[in-house]
This record gives C-alpha cells, sequence and structure tokens, in this order.
C-alpha cells in the first residue's frame, strides 16, 4: 500500500465516520460514541502508514502525523470521556478546532513548500480550514439550541473532512505521477 491509497482509505474512513454519525444524529445513543472512536481510531492507523510512507516528502510526513496523532487523540478521548451529550460536542468541536487550524497551517506550509504547487489546492486547504474552524465554533452554539442539529452538523463537517483527505490523495498523487514523468522525460 503506498501513501497514496493509505490517504484515500483514511478518508472513506473518516467519510463513513461522519455518514455514521450523520444517520444516527437524531437517534444519540453510545452507539454513536463506540462507532465514531472506532471510525478514528483506523483512519489514524492509516495516517500513520501514510506518514510512514512519506519519510522522503517533509510536508506530507508532518501533515500525516499531525492528523493521525488528532485522529488518534480525538478517539481515545470520545473512547473515555465522552460519556455525556456535552462532553462528546465538546471534544467534537476540539478535534474539527484542531483539524480546522491543521488545514491552515498546512496551507501556509505549502506555500513556503519549495516545489511548485498548485495555488488553488492550497487556497481549498485553506478554505476548508476556515470553515472546519467556523464549524466548531457552530456545533457548540446549535448544542444550546437542538443537540439533534448539532450531532447532524459534527457529521457534516466530518464527512466533508473524509471527503477532502479523499481529494487531498488524488491530486498529490496526480502531482507527484506529474512530477515523476517530468523526470523520466528530462533524463532520457
Amino acid at each position: 500500500m503506498n501513501r497514496f491509497q493509505s490517504q484515500t482509505l483514511y478518508g472513506v474512513l473518516i467519510g463513513v465516520t461522519g455518514v455514521f454519525l450523520l444517520l444516527l444524529s437524531y437517534n444519540p445513543s453510545r452507539i454513536i460514541q463506540y462507532g465514531v472512536a472506532a471510525g478514528m481510531f483506523l483512519s489514524s492507523f492509516f495516517a500513520f502508514v501514510s506518514a510512514d510512507k512519506s519519510k522522503a516528502s517533509e510536508v506530507p510526513l508532518k501533515y500525516n502525523w499531525l492528523l493521525g496523532v488528532g485522529m488518534f487523540a480525538y478517539a481515545l478521548a470520545i473512547l473515555i470521556y465522552s460519556s455525556t451529550f456535552d462532553r462528546f460536542t465538546t471534544i467534537t468541536m476540539a478535534f474539527l478546532l484542531y483539524f480546522g487550524v491543521a488545514e491552515i497551517i498546512f496551507g501556509f506550509g505549502l506555500l513556503a513548500y519549495k516545489k511548485s504547487i498548485s495555488l488553488q489546492v492550497i487556497v481549498v486547504k485553506m478554505i476548508i480550514g476556515l470553515f472546519m474552524t467556523i464549524g466548531a465554533v457552530l456545533i457548540i452554539v446549535l448544542a444550546y439550541f437542538d443537540k439533534n442539529i448539532s450531532l447532524l452538523v459534527s457529521g457534516a463537517l466530518i464527512f466533508l473532512s473524509g471527503i477532502n483527505f479523499i481529494l487531498l490523495a488524488n491530486t498529490v498523487r496526480k502531482i507527484a505521477g506529474w512530477n515523476n514523468k517530468n523526470i523520466l522525460h528530462n533524463n532520457i
């Protein structure tokens, strides 16, 4: 399994976790706690695999490592600490804030990266980070008025972050393939 496949897999797992939360948002129970924790533990494993496969490239190594640590910490916190709805919401808000800030930092890291990367990819990553950060705050506000809507928005944001990782893996794979073709062509 290469780094793009493992990154796609953890994107799919995050997306499935978001859909799981979406589907159970109007029937909250302990199943949500265990399902979200399991999905994030699996996702963190594949993020660490992606980081390990990215040792030759500094930015993807740090990015996948940070995401893996964040997902593992979120899964552990959900499993151990989120015995009430308020705790689940608070932990999920912190997780989404972490991911939002990580996306924004990653965008700035890409701007400073020596290899040319599409500005469109960087801007999309930073906008998604901002969206996740705003969404995290929105979840807390919504939880005050309607717990089910808060879970629904949480699931939607987690699902969208999974889609984001899948799209990023595909984009980076295409860039890496294009660079490899140019290297081969220039060496002939």
